[in-house]
């Protein structure tokens, strides 16, 4: 269990910290960088947002009629 629990966090440490040097050596000013990466979330959330939405009216189709 602790091995499976190391191995979690170094995965997300090494993630963390492979993002942050992406970051410090792209070619982007600070700007443009916050700028896309707000649009990029922008982007994922309304995706994740139409999916659940449509995963709600297919369990409500699927839902037995009392």
């Amino acid at each position: 269990m602790k091995q499976t629990g190391l191995c979690i966090v170094s995965l997300l440490g090494g993630a963390l910290m492979g993002a942050a040097v992406a970051m410090l050596v792209t070619p982007k000013t600070g700007r443009q960088m916050r700028d896309y990466l707000r649009d990029l979330i922008a982007d994922e959330m309304e995706s994740l947002r139409c999916k659940c939405h449509e995963a709600e009216h297919k369990a409500e189709e699927v839902k037995p009629q009392m």
